[in-house]
């Protein structure tokens, strides 16, 4: 009894303390020359007032994912960072909670591969992660380094990297 009592006791502490998907809080990962984004005007009129933010307000909702998804999500997620001193670098995830597995493989399968984000998904969690870091400084972390970072996070709560299909509107011929 004292057994069945133990095994049951640690199975009740893994559980509330296991990290998931939606702790939203991106747990000891640093992107190397970003950090999180302040809050400014533009997000604080979509409803965003902290970052990372978390919301399943179908008004807000609708102000941040595309007319065509917002009605089949449930909750977003995100957390985005930038370079401070250079407003063309950020980086970060969004995590889309959608309503059923239709709806998510719908709409992965309209999104394209791109080298600047990796997909992944988990249950009914589409993860998008991105860094747009362009500095190529030795010694330093680059896009790719963040992209792993993130990729590496989210693969230890149990998501999947996926493929998408290919962008066959960059790819050009030569004649």
């Amino acid at each position: 009894m004292k057994k069945i009592l133990l095994i049951i006791g640690f199975v009740c502490f893994q559980s509330f303390f296991a990290q998931n998907i939606m702790d939203f809080d991106l747990k000891n990962v640093e992107l190397q020359g970003m950090q999180p984004v302040k809050v400014n005007q533009e997000m604080k009129s979509v409803g965003i007032s902290k970052i990372p933010f978390v919301t399943d307000n179908p008004d807000v909702i609708s102000k941040i994912a595309d007319p065509d998804i917002a009605p089949k999500i449930k909750k977003i997620y995100g957390f985005t960072y930038d370079n401070p001193k250079d407003e063309l670098h950020d980086g970060g995830v969004f995590v889309y909670q959608f309503t059923t597995k239709k709806d998510l493989d719908n709409y992965v399968a309209k999104n394209f591969e791109q080298s600047n984000y990796r997909v992944l998904v988990k249950d009914l969690f589409y993860i998008r992660i991105w860094s747009d870091y362009g500095y190529q400084i030795k010694g330093k972390e680059t896009s790719e380094d963040h992209l792993n970072k993130l990729e590496k996070y989210y693969t230890k709560l149990g998501a999947k990297r996926i493929q998408l299909k290919p962008d066959e509107s960059i790819i050009s011929t030569v004649q």
